[in-house]
């Protein structure tokens, strides 16, 4: 899952109705083609808001799709809040350009380069907190620690 009908159309999980109408407007006048001079505007793209929109707009289809989110997290190991978890910034992390990648020495166990993160990771892992920033649990590669990492969109 790469992204979610929720941050396709550009919206928080609690918006109402007529914000899902409105942002499925806009994001069609930004993507179709019989509007904008792009030719780079893919089919599938435009497919997905529509997608996006006859989910989100029905009640029990969103209410599916909003378990389906939940259940996929957590088959990946990933927790959706945090709660609990001690709280860091990616500002915290070294960040090698090299790999784009970035590292943080283990707070627990000392392990250098024990929490790494990539951005493919925080692209596809990420929760959004919908104050524009994203949170993601992440677990040390030697001991059991796991923390949870804040960053914002200019990764």
């Amino acid at each position: 899952m790469n992204k979610t009908y929720y941050e396709i159309l550009g919206i928080s999980t609690s918006c109402s109705v007529s914000e899902i109408k409105q942002a499925y407007r806009e994001k069609l006048l930004t993507t179709h083609p019989d509007k904008v001079n792009n030719s780079n505007v893919q089919q599938d793209e435009i497919s997905l808001i529509k997608e996006a929109y006859r989910t989100l707009i029905d009640s029990d289809s969103r209410i599916n799709y909003d378990k389906s989110i939940i259940s996929h997290s957590k088959l990946k190991g990933f927790n959706i809040n945090g709660g609990g978890l001690d709280l860091y910034s990616l500002e915290d992390f070294d960040f090698d350009e090299d790999n784009v990648v970035w590292s943080k020495t283990c707070p627990r166990c000392q392990f250098p380069e024990g929490i790494k993160l990539s951005e493919t990771e925080l692209e596809q892992n990420g929760t959004g907190d919908n104050q524009g920033g994203y949170d993601i649990i992440v677990q040390c590669n030697s001991c059991s620690l796991w923390i949870q990492v804040k960053y914002y969109d200019a990764v």
